[in-house]
């Protein structure tokens, strides 16, 4: 979306990067409602609700502080050239404090309405997001790598609420999250490469703008990320006599994973690789949600 044209509001809505925001709520609550029943049973409200404005509010601080400190790059490229710092709707001094408040807010919600576990979890995001991920973005492509462990952060968030440790679900999860951040960016970086190039980013596509860094970086994620789906599918449903085969969640991930397969497949091929880019990312943006969607309805049905 485009702020050039709409209003204040609108542009410190945008500033939150709300779809990544959503994401990073769905992700936590996945982690808080497939992992293991609480000790006492039932669910927390207190916690829950923590969890998720906390979550929301601590994503919401770390995309207004990302665009804070990537808007000379945002005003060289088309896609960002009208997000509100290079737009002109919001100033920088503004952005800022409005970025520090809400990762403020957010992780203190999360340590006080969940528990201190899961507030170290919140903060270590926000930290490793705003100070290793976003400056390493113009220094190497290792940055992809290093952004995946943030992103792959909130399912343990969930988990650690709803526990106040970390089971074997929610390292699960981590994992998934982890593996499926690189194919998932390195198809955008395909779609986008001369805009990153504009940007002064360092990633696969900009160095090597063959796109072949980035389809082997994409299979060499997209299958252990696959293993993961598939050790979910056997411990917590198949395994399981009463649920075994017959569970949606294990039928939902294989077709879905077949297909993300595919078009991974696809998308090594040279000649092939700009025309699948664009069904790959639409594929990883889709995937996910309907992985973590049929997973959690699964363990709570």
């Amino acid at each position: 979306m485009s702020s050039k044209a709409g209003s204040i509001p609108a542009a410190y809505w945008e500033l939150t990067k709300p779809r990544l925001s959503f994401l990073s709520v769905l992700t936590a609550l996945t982690g808080y409602f497939c992992s293991n029943p609480h000790p006492q049973g039932g669910v927390d409200p207190k916690g829950l609700v923590s969890l998720a404005l906390g979550t929301a509010l601590a994503a919401g601080g770390c995309g207004a502080l990302n665009m804070w400190m990537e808007r000379k790059a945002d005003s060289q490229m088309d896609r960002t050239k009208f997000r509100p710092l290079p737009s002109g709707l919001i100033k920088p001094l503004h952005a800022l404090i409005f970025g520090i408040f809400l990762s403020c807010v957010g992780i203190a919600l999360v340590w006080n309405g969940a528990n201190r576990l899961a507030g170290l979890l919140t903060l270590a995001t926000v930290v490793s997001y705003l100070l290793f991920y976003t400056p390493l973005k113009t220094k190497t492509t290792w940055c992809t790598l290093v952004g995946s462990l943030p992103g792959a952060i909130p399912p343990i968030i969930g988990t650690a609420t709803k526990l106040g440790a970390i089971d074997t679900m929610g390292w699960l999860l981590f994992a998934l999250l982890f593996f499926w951040q690189v194919p998932h960016f390195m198809s955008l970086a395909v779609m986008c490469r001369h805009d990153y190039e504009r940007g002064g980013f360092k990633i696969a596509t900009v160095t090597d703008p063959s796109g072949r860094t980035a389809s082997l970086w994409s299979i060499l994620f997209i299958v252990p990320m696959l293993f993961v789906v598939s050790a979910i599918a056997q411990l917590f449903f198949i395994a399981d006599p009463a649920k075994g085969w017959m569970s949606p969640f294990v039928w939902v991930s294989l077709v879905a994973s077949i297909i993300f397969f595919k078009l991974s497949l696809d998308f090594m091929l040279p000649h092939r690789r700009n025309e699948v880019a664009k069904p790959f990312f639409l594929a990883s943006i889709l995937y996910l949600p309907v992985i973590l969607l049929t997973l959690t309805l699964n363990r709570l049905f």
